[in-house]
């Protein structure tokens, strides 16, 4: 479902957020950290509460940091791993191969390489390595949902939680191991253990894809009695969808906060859940709902939270390479339910109620599901000014003098090799130029294409191929080695630098190319 949203400049009241967590009543929980990132309208350069906390753990270590990292660009982290090495820490790293190419993340990436500390990614285009975790000298663990970026820290809604104890730490080693070996995804074998007492606490973990924690995740929500809170940025997975509802069905409370970029897939399952009646709210901030977190049962005498890396997508349970939490105790349940208690009132939008709409003329591609028995092509259409119902096929913006638009996906070139000719077409009918440095162009499968320096003239049209090339002023080259764009069907979404969706094209294959206006 996509919807009108404009992101909230100032929030009319002050959040009172518990940032950390870290010294809970008795010091037997995990260490819990929350961005307060609500009112924030960009990055900042600014120590959180939460990033020094990690700068800290990082400070402390004695012998070895072994580290899984996607979007990488913080600079106090880096420096931190940096110091760490110099001081003869053994630092290691594993990466996913195309974010340690963004352009964004490789200088950060280079400057570990170039002071001898090795980092190891996955090489393969079709899948990503998605961890956010950090194993201090073998005996802790730092995770969670949040990436050592300016986005993430500063503007993004995400949570961490530490783990100081060697039982967790081992399996999260026994990961890192295999991916540092150039083992990822499907390549690792899985976990022999995946449930370890935690100073009394039970912990349970599973490691994607060898681990199946979607079935995990979807067997709490069946043993729900009485409340489910949920924040997520993607969320694509429908037999987790059919849990929630039935869940909803036999009387448990069911909320979710969602990513605005997120419910704009097509595949996303937030309008079958507003359709349920179960409230939803999309996230109407500056910053994206990037949290992949599951409070359960809150007041019960069986809490459980649920915490990670990965998205609830049938890429992030069987291809990427992902970690999962679920933790057992009433103090970090209790606390994480209070974050997104807080997340939800500051969320200002209503549940499954369209927030914004626009009265002038929109060209929108209407590309449906196979079996819904309309035929994709140009579809002229009026908005009103009132819907009862959110259209899904509404584009969302925060900046509509913006008029950057995708033109057309050619997905399976017709008679050429087809890294040769699959691209996307994006047209600035616009008289002004726009400046798209730092925006990204992403699939169904959340691969990304980030632009570089990049300025689209009015009128003009920029292609950008998914094979390597040099770039110029009409041409941009993703320099992908396999297929972006699935032949069957897939969803193209054009986006800003701070994850404001500008356009969304969905087709359902069966040709060559379709066209998006």
């Amino acid at each position: 479902m996509i919807r009108h949203i404009l992101p909230t400049a100032v929030l009319s009241f002050v959040f009172t957020i518990l940032i950390a967590l870290s010294s809970l009543a008795d010091g037997s929980s995990p260490a819990l950290y929350f961005t307060d990132n609500l009112t924030a309208v960009s990055t900042s350069p600014a120590i959180t509460v939460m990033e020094q906390a990690l700068l800290d753990r990082i400070q402390a270590a004695a012998s070895s940091i072994d580290a899984a990292i996607y979007d990488f660009e913080r600079v106090s982290v880096r420096d931190a791993l940096l110091a760490a090495h110099t001081r003869g820490v053994t630092v290691r790293v594993v990466a996913d191969d195309e974010a340690r190419a963004n352009p964004s993340y490789a200088p950060h990436f280079a400057a570990l390489t170039t002071a001898g500390i090795p980092v190891v990614d996955d090489q393969d285009d079709g899948r990503i390595m998605h961890n956010k975790y950090l194993i201090i000298d073998r005996q802790a663990v730092w995770t969670g949902s949040t990436n050592l970026s300016d986005n993430d820290i500063t503007l993004n809604h995400n949570n961490a939680i530490f783990f100081a104890g060697a039982e967790i730490a081992s399996l999260y080693q026994t990961d890192f191991d295999q991916m540092f070996s150039g083992r990822f995804g499907n390549q690792k074998t899985p976990s022999p253990v995946t449930n370890v007492s935690y100073n009394g606490i039970s912990v349970e973990v599973y490691f994607s894809p060898q681990d199946e924690a979607m079935a995990e995740l979807i067997a709490e929500v069946e043993a729900a009695q009485t409340s489910i809170d949920f924040a997520i940025f993607f969320f694509t997975e429908d037999a987790l969808r059919d849990a929630l509802i039935a869940a909803h069905n036999r009387g448990v409370r069911v909320r979710g906060l969602w990513d605005v970029l997120g419910a704009g897939n097509a595949s996303s399952d937030d309008e079958a859940l507003c359709a349920a009646g179960i409230p939803i709210k999309l996230e109407n901030t500056s910053g994206k709902m990037h949290n992949k977190l599951m409070v359960v049962d809150a007041q019960s005498t069986s809490p459980r939270v649920i915490t990670g890396s990965l998205n609830w997508t049938d890429a992030g349970d069987n291809r990427n390479s992902e970690n999962t939490v679920i933790v057992h105790d009433a103090l970090t349940v209790q606390s994480h339910a209070q974050n997104f208690q807080t997340m939800w009132t500051g969320i200002t939008a209503e549940p499954c109620v369209p927030e914004l709409v626009f009265t002038e003329i929109l060209y929108l591609p209407v590309v449906v599901r196979a079996g819904d028995g309309a035929t994709p092509g140009p579809n002229p259409t009026s908005i009103p000014t009132t819907a009862p119902t959110p259209s899904p096929t509404s584009i969302p913006t925060t900046e509509p003098s913006n008029d950057v638009r995708l033109v057309r996906i050619v997905y399976n070139p017709d008679g050429e090799d087809v890294m040769q000719g699959e691209r996307v077409e994006i047209r600035n009918p616009g008289s002004m130029a726009v400046e798209m440095t730092g925006w990204a162009l992403s699939d169904e499968a959340a691969n990304r294409y980030v632009f570089p320096s990049f300025t689209l003239p009015g009128g003009a049209t920029a292609t950008v191929w998914a094979k390597a090339g040099t770039d110029n002023g009409t041409d941009l080259y993703w320099g992908r080695t396999q297929a972006v764009w699935n032949n069957d069907g897939d969803t193209a979404t054009l986006a800003t630098g701070n994850g404001i969706a500008v356009d969304i094209c969905v087709y359902i294959g069966g040709g060559s190319e379709i066209g998006c206006e």
